[in-house]
């Protein structure tokens, strides 16, 4: 049987691609209410991080990198400019939910612990990531890189990361570092670094182009079904169970940030066999709206959450002092978060309103890119200076 056309002939919206992003979203909402607001003891808790081991953001990367081909601009100066903005979202984004805020809290209570988090305004988070990742993909497009070539690029990188931080942790700088963080695992603050994760962006680019020429999406999503779910799911059974050397702990944060190359495979995998799930369970129908809404504006949700959540973690913990218990009270918070952000979303749209500072009116998205830049220098130049302990995930941010 030819699942695939010798053209394009699968345009339009991909109902199981919206289906995929909203899901990846709702976890990721309600994880990161979890882990801010939470002791981190509950069983919704580990539920989350076992889900977000499932999928996550290498979701995200994938979908990412299959949305790059479905674009209507694919040029490499495109992607760089796509590159650029995302940069800035993720600086004004850290501005916000990072600095300024615990900066304030510092200035009112002089614990040294929130300050050292301010500096987290540079940091290898995953609109950096999407934005250098975008960069990267533009350069290999430039130099005229097949699919197979950046696909192999990707697995390159990641393999290279992964040996690295066996043999390299620090310079000695943490200022180096952080720097080096967006692109090689380092003990800064190298949550999503680029050479990590831009495997999966790979593969998705890679699998956009397999995706536009799908003919036959029931009989293809069957196969997958029966190919890519024993794999991914056996190898994650294993992989909980079954000690392995070479890798890092199962669930482990080194396993998320590094993400070596079988459990990258297997993200992908199950990310594949996802896909086939959900358009054989939404049978040729459309997404519902709320699911379209959550695809259409994952940045905005992913953004705007944390605007919500980060000031509700520095009350609990900076002026309450305690952080929520059990697992009613930090749902029904994560509820309110993705209910928020659903109403102020919408809201924007429908005043058309400019939802990022990179769509506001010339000549201030200008103003509001060189404030953003600006700010972020300066703010590194006042609180490094001040430090001598570097909030990270390896050190739980200090435990602030």
């Amino acid at each position: 049987m030819t699942y695939w056309a010798d053209y394009e002939v699968n345009r339009g919206r991909q109902p199981e691609i919206d289906c995929l992003k909203a899901l990846v979203i709702i976890i990721m909402i309600f994880l990161h209410v979890f882990e801010g607001c939470t002791e981190r003891n509950s069983v919704t808790y580990y539920i989350l991080t076992y889900l977000e081991c499932l999928t996550g953001a290498g979701t995200f990367m994938l979908c990412m990198g299959i949305g790059a081909r479905y674009s209507r601009h694919q040029t490499p100066k495109d992607y760089l400019r796509r590159g650029f903005e995302l940069l800035t979202v993720g600086q004004a984004l850290n501005l916000v939910r990072v600095s300024l805020p615990y900066l304030i809290i510092w200035w009112i209570n002089g614990d040294s612990a929130y300050l050292s988090n301010a500096l987290l305004i540079i940091q290898a988070d995953i609109l950096s990531f999407a934005g250098f990742a975008f960069m990267l993909l533009a350069l290999l497009k430039r130099m005229k890189f097949s699919d197979g070539a950046i696909v192999l690029t990707g697995i390159i990188m990641n393999a290279f990361a992964y040996v690295l931080f066996r043999y390299f942790h620090t310079t000695g700088n943490f200022l180096v570092d952080q720097l080096l963080a967006y692109f090689i695992v380092t003990d800064a603050e190298a949550y999503f670094p680029l050479c990590s994760y831009f495997v999966y962006v790979a593969f998705g680019y890679a699998l956009g182009r397999i995706y536009l020429r799908i003919r036959n999406k029931d009989a293809l999503s069957a196969r997958v079904l029966l190919l890519c779910g024993p794999i991914a799911i056996g190898y994650y059974l294993l992989r909980a169970f079954v000690p392995v050397s070479v890798l890092p702990e199962f669930n482990s944060i080194e396993m998320y940030i590094m993400k070596p190359g079988p459990d990258a495979l297997a993200n992908i995998l199950m990310t594949v066999f996802l896909l086939a799930v959900f358009h054989i369970l939404l049978r040729h129908k459309d997404a519902p709206m709320l699911v379209n809404h959550l695809s259409g504006h994952i940045n905005q949700y992913y953004c705007l959450s944390f605007i919500l959540i980060v000031p509700m973690c520095i009350l609990l913990v900076g002026v309450i002092g305690e952080r929520m218990k059990g697992n009613i009270m930090p749902m029904l918070y994560s509820l309110i978060v993705l209910t928020a952000c659903y109403f102020f979303i919408s809201w924007v749209d429908k005043r058309k309103l400019p939802n990022s500072i990179i769509k506001l009116k010339s000549p201030w998205n200008v103003v509001a890119i060189t404030t953003v830049w600006l700010l972020t220098f300066a703010i590194v130049a006042y609180v490094y200076p001040r430090i001598t302990e570097y909030a990270t995930i390896w050190n739980n941010y200090l435990d602030y």
